[in-house]
């Protein structure tokens, strides 16, 4: 791949994990990228790219936009989806089709949690090469929200980055033929939808069997689960770790992480031991029985220092990097960016020199500003996700007042029993007004007040709560907000109004 700024990849091979693998930070070789024509030759298409198909692209794509536009200005929705859902309807494979002209191809992330911050991320790396890149930016991760993304594109788009939902992963391989798929971590959310994290671990196996013969794995090594399912595959692998402490300092120590899942070993089902925890199950671990233990990453995010909700510094192969946004989460974030990058042909200093300029988006601690005061805008959407967070907040100076906003709606999940095993305690024992949000706010309120808490009246209305909250705040202090995904939602309206982003993805 030879990018706009002159540089050029050299293609090496090392064998690792048992299969031919690249060497450190060189990308693998891969056949069919960029052709002179900008179709992608070597990728098959369903029937191909025939004049009459692109025709009917053409024409169907001049109508889903025509569609999203009338949908903002009748503030029916952001038209993340809608032109996606026309026009596949209008011309079915126009995804497969509209991929298969990206000359340098398709990355994938996928996972629980850290999808959209992961892809930015890479994205940002991409960009930063002299790369025209396409992507679903506004996080919308269905069939239908990357197919707008796709009639979106620029004409001299040449890469696309789309994070997808886990279950939507498998049957969108086909289409989007990804050189290269990244998997963050596998935890429990949308029990209604996935029941447990095992359901999870085997619709992302599907999608890797349908990877194309020289694409790569990018995966978690900190998650046992995850990293056992995508073994057989060619994969590379990123964690975190972070400065020694001692056993009963909580989070991070090898005892136990209040939020952590009960986690056997995935190939004896023996107790697993932790050496190192940092975020839920995710770790350092070898089994009790067999002779299963983590593997060593081949990228690898070494926490310097941690400034609570505002930063965090990196020592990642080798070379710092201080990001603007806080928590280990954003660790394993830039972690995979980083090591996708590195695949593609980019070295770790590229990247990182591309990362120091990264802002965080969209409901991902994000800040904005309410009645003239900062407002920390965080997605929680299940107890690891939650554990991430709480740490940071309960001991970050700055935090004056906290919302935690509850919503269940479909894209939430239904069931939020989810809320009993987070780590509330710790944030009711940090001393700072708590107010119950979202339309479960009384639910939040019960278990707040079980937390050992006195929380403010629940408000099931965004905008009353952040006012709450800001009112609460002593003066140089900044509220946070932890909020479920469509609580995220309506915040950034009530923050945005008409210029939020409204998502109307379905997660069915």
């Amino acid at each position: 791949m030879t990018t706009s700024n002159g540089s050029e990849t050299v293609f090496q091979s090392v064998a690792v994990d048992n299969v031919s693998m690249p060497a450190a930070h060189s990308p693998p070789p891969h056949e069919g990228f960029n052709h002179e024509d900008g179709t992608g030759a070597g990728v098959a298409t369903p029937g191909g790219a025939t004049a009459r198909a692109r025709l009917r692209d053409a024409a169907a794509a001049a109508a889903a936009l025509a569609a999203g536009r009338l949908s903002r200005t009748m503030r029916a929705g952001g038209g993340s989806s809608l032109p996606g859902v026309l026009v596949e309807s209008l011309s079915p494979g126009f995804i497969a089709r509209r991929a298969a002209r990206l000359a340098d191809g398709v990355v994938a992330v996928s996972g629980t949690n850290g999808k959209t911050t992961t892809a930015s991320m890479i994205r940002v790396i991409l960009r930063q090469e002299g790369l025209s890149t396409v992507g679903n930016e506004s996080g919308a991760n269905l069939k239908r929200g990357i197919a707008t993304a796709l009639v979106d594109a620029r004409s001299n788009a040449t890469v696309g980055v789309f994070e997808v939902d886990e279950a939507a992963l498998v049957s969108l391989m086909p289409a989007l033929r990804p050189r290269l798929v990244v998997l963050t971590n596998m935890f429990r959310d949308q029990l209604d939808r996935f029941g447990e994290v095992e359901r999870v671990a085997e619709l992302l196996r599907g999608a890797c069997e349908r990877l194309p013969d020289d694409g790569y794995v990018i995966a978690n090594v900190d998650d046992p689960l995850l990293w056992h399912t995508v073994e057989g595959f060619r994969r590379i692998g990123f964690g975190v770790r972070r400065p020694s402490v001692s056993p009963t300092s909580g989070a991070g120590s090898p005892g136990i992480d209040p939020g952590a899942e009960p986690t056997p070993c995935p190939r004896c089902g023996a107790p697993l031991n932790y050496e190192e925890r940092t975020i839920g199950h995710l770790g350092v671990v070898r089994c009790t029985r067999c002779s299963m233990r983590s593997a060593t990453p081949d990228y690898e995010a070494r926490v310097l220092i941690r400034d609570g909700l505002r930063s965090i510094v990196l020592d990642v192969a080798g070379v710092p990097l201080t990001l603007s946004t806080g928590g280990l989460h954003n660790a394993y974030n830039a972690a995979a960016a980083i090591a996708a990058a590195g695949v593609l042909g980019i070295s770790p200093t590229r990247s990182v020199t591309a990362l120091e300029s990264f802002r965080p988006r969209f409901g991902r601690a994000e800040e904005l500003q309410a009645n003239g005061r900062p407002v920390w805008l965080a997605l929680m959407k299940n107890p690891a996700a939650a554990a991430a967070l709480i740490p940071e907040i309960a001991e970050d100076p700055r935090v004056g007042a906290v919302v935690v906003s509850v919503n269940d709606l479909v894209a939430d999940g239904r069931d939020i029993s989810w809320i009993w095993d987070v780590d509330f305690e710790r944030l009711a024992t940090a001393g700072v007004p708590l107010i119950p949000s979202g339309t479960r706010a009384p639910d939040v309120a019960v278990r707040l007040k079980y937390a050992g808490a006195d929380p403010l009246p629940a408000s099931r209305a965004p905008a009353d709560a952040i006012r709450a909250a800001t009112d609460a705040c002593p003066p140089g202090k900044q509220a946070v907000v932890m909020a479920t995904y469509t609580a995220m939602l309506d915040i950034r309206r009530a923050f945005l109004g008409d210029r939020a982003v409204r998502l109307l993805d379905v997660r069915s």
